[in-house]
This record gives structure tokens, sequence and C-alpha cells, in this order.
């Protein structure tokens, strides 16, 4: 099914996230028009603001609160993402060229640093403590997600476990708050929410298994972004932690190190042959369907609705995806 068919049921509400996402991150500051202009052209899915108003419309009702908190966790994504394309020296995002390729490192800092603030800022408004708590403890572990990866870079001691702890914390956590947030601010109860989170973190985890298998197997033209990035910055994803326990250990170190060295546009084919052959690439999209379903499992104690039937939509959606 597509994004767009699955958001049908919170169209008007994504419209106003989408044009908040403009007008909230303006400046007074005449150059900072054109910054903001570029990064109103990432137009990705805003999985997160979906996920946050489907939890509350599954619990109940969207408030002026959950669309602050909708424009918040997309602020913080986004902010992730430049930061992102610093690390990765990524050329291109979402169809456009990155802020780090046409501004540079130090305006890439700072403009993420200032889209993070922009996100505090309107949390700050909402004069919620606890709302606050809880996204300022998932960036910090968003944080601790992302360093954990880049201190474990060409480590081939890395496993599957310690792979699974990165993303849940860089990406999953973030889903996980999106749910949650929304089934609070709906007045839902504990059980809903903590079901509803535990679905966001298990959709998140999904999302970012399929994204590494992209990221390797992918065509960057559907993904509208740089690929290859992760073997290239010697990250050890799920694919290529597979390959590791399937070979022999003496020939562990030296695929490995023609894998970093060699991955390139010319060698790709005969990397991804190899990836094949070990069925690494398969072995981690079973993972991810196997995370979508428990996610969707989640879902059971809620109502039926057609909210509840897009959650369990966007789930298939994660892992069908070629983009």
């Amino acid at each position: 099914m597509d994004i767009l068919e699955i958001m049908s049921p919170i169209l008007p509400s994504m419209q106003e996230v989408e044009s908040r996402l403009y007008t909230d991150l303006a400046s007074q500051q005449k150059k900072m028009g054109e910054l903001i202009l570029h990064v109103s052209r990432y137009k990705g899915k805003r999985f997160r603001p979906a996920l946050l108003l489907f939890s509350g419309k599954t619990c109940g009702k969207i408030t002026p609160q959950h669309m602050d908190l909708a424009v918040v966790v997309e602020l913080v994504h986004i902010a992730t993402l430049i930061h992102d394309d610093i690390i990765d020296e990524a050329t291109m995002r979402r169809h456009v060229e990155s802020i780090n390729s046409r501004w540079g490192r130090e305006i890439s800092i700072l403009l993420g640093d200032y889209i993070w603030s922009r996100g505090f800022t309107i949390l700050a408004s909402m004069d919620s403590q606890l709302a606050t708590y809880i996204m300022s403890q998932t960036v910090n572990i968003m944080c601790e997600g992302e360093l954990t990866q880049l201190q474990s870079r060409y480590d081939l001691e890395l496993t599957e476990a310690d792979y699974l702890d990165i993303i849940e914390r860089k990406t999953a956590s973030l889903c996980a708050t999106s749910c949650r947030l929304g089934a609070m601010f709906a007045g839902a109860n504990r059980r809903l929410q903590e079901a509803l989170t535990r679905y966001g973190l298990k959709i998140g985890m999904a999302f970012q298994i399929i994204d590494d298998c992209l990221d390797i197997v992918g065509s960057e033209e559907d993904m509208g972004k740089s690929l290859s990035s992760d073997i290239q910055k010697g990250k050890l994803t799920l694919p290529l932690i597979r390959l590791v326990g399937a070979l022999p250990k003496a020939r562990r170190e030296s695929t490995y190190a023609w894998i970093f060295q060699n991955f390139n546009h010319e060698n790709r084919g005969n990397v991804l042959e190899l990836l094949t052959e070990h069925d690494a690439v398969e072995y981690s999209i079973n993972k991810a369907r196997s995370f979508a379903q428990e996610a969707k499992e989640e879902l059971s104690i809620l109502p039926d609705s057609q909210h509840k039937t897009a959650l369990m939509d966007l789930a298939d959606y994660v892992v069908s995806r070629n983009r």
C-alpha cells in the first residue's frame, strides 16, 4: 500500500504539520531564509508525526498539543539527518543537495542545533514538564546510540545484539516516544500507552534494519539520498554482521578489509554477490519482518478502527518499501 494512502485518515493534520515545519523555523535573520527554505524541501515520509497522530487517534481525539508534538518529533528527526550527513559526508538527502554538501560543516552543525532548539522552544511553550522530560531523555538515548555506533566502526567483534541495541537507541527510541506521546495526550491509560510505545519501538527497529539493507542494495535514485555510507565509514550493520558469522574465522578479517576498501561503484556487484551467497541481506530483511509482526501484535488490545488499521498498514509498509 502507498504511504499517502495509509496516511489519508490524518491528511488534514499532516498538511498542518507540513506547513508548521516551515513557519516554526522562520527567522528574522534574512540569510537564514535560504537555509530554512532548503530544509523545507526535505520532503520525507513524515513517519514519526504520523505515528504520533495515529496513536492519538486510536486512543481519543487529536488536540492542539498533538500538533505541537508532531512538529517537535519531526524537527528532532530533521536535525539528526543534518548531523548524520556531516558524519557520513553525504551529498544528497531526499532528492536535494545536503546542507553539508552545499554550505559546509560549520553551517550544517549550527543549523542542526538551531532546529533542535526550535523543537524544544515549542515544547517549552506547551508547559508540560513530562513531555519535555520524555523528549529530552529520548534525545539523550539517540545520541548514545549514535556515539556507540561511531565508536564501534571497523569492530569485527560487534554482535547482532550490540547492533540491535544501537538501532533501538538511535532510531527506534524516537518512534517509540512518538507513539507514547500520541497516546498520552489523548488520555490513554497506562496499558494502552505501554502497548503503543512497544509498537513504536518495534516498528522503529524494523524501519532501521530495512534502511541499513537499502544502504547496501538500494538505488540512490529511489532512495533520494547518498548510499553505501555505512560501509564506507566502517559501520557494521546487520547484513555485514551476519556475513561475519557465516564466514570461517580465518577469512573474516581479510574479507572485511576487502569489503571496506573496495565497496565502490565498480566493485559493488562483487560485494553484493558475497552477501547474497551467505543470505546476509535476506536474513536481515526477515529480522525486520519479525519486528514488524511483533509490532502489529502489540495493537491487539486496541479497539478496531481505521486508525488502528493504518498503524497495521504502516508496519507492513516499513518492511516492503524500496526507498
